[in-house]
């Protein structure tokens, strides 16, 4: 990876914290003019976001049941576990996880029983050889690195 530099951490930093700030703003706080701040927000398009979203509370949409479920499958089942759950709508972020385990996934649902059901729906269509079941009970930081001075030390190393 090639250094980035200090006025582009600020301005990715910026952007972590308030995603819809203007250019006005954005200048004014990382001092780089808005014409430059506009030319870099289009190059970062291609090069570092992945991903223009929305953070929601998912409670104000009735959904009140989340657990994060770490799972060791069947090595001949991988792929069709995996497959099942990219495309599953009540999963929220999938990932592949190592130490003896397989799959890390976010499930969302309206109810407890509904996020039982799909687990134990989910035992008895495929293999799952562990399952571990973390329940959310209340979130404390959420999407936090890069937003702050601190953090932006961490990458330039100082």
């Amino acid at each position: 990876m090639r250094q980035i530099k200090q006025s582009d951490l600020a301005l990715i930093c910026n952007l972590r914290k308030d995603a819809r700030a203007t250019l006005t703003e954005l200048s004014r706080k990382t001092r780089i003019p808005i014409s430059t701040v506009f030319d870099k927000l289009r190059n970062y398009e291609t090069r570092y976001i992945l991903k223009h979203t929305a953070l929601l509370d998912f409670n104000k949409f009735g959904f009140f049941a989340r657990a994060n479920v770490i799972l060791k499958v069947s090595k001949k089942q991988t792929e069709k576990v995996r497959g099942f759950l990219t495309t599953h709508p009540n999963v929220n972020c999938l990932y592949k996880i190592n130490n003896g385990f397989d799959f890390q996934v976010e499930l969302i649902f309206k109810h407890l029983q509904e996020l039982e059901s799909f687990l134990d729906n989910l035992c008895e269509r495929f293999i799952i050889k562990q399952k571990m079941v973390y329940y959310l009970l209340d979130e404390i930081k959420r999407e936090s690195f890069m937003t702050n001075l601190e953090s932006l030390q961490l990458i330039i190393g100082r």
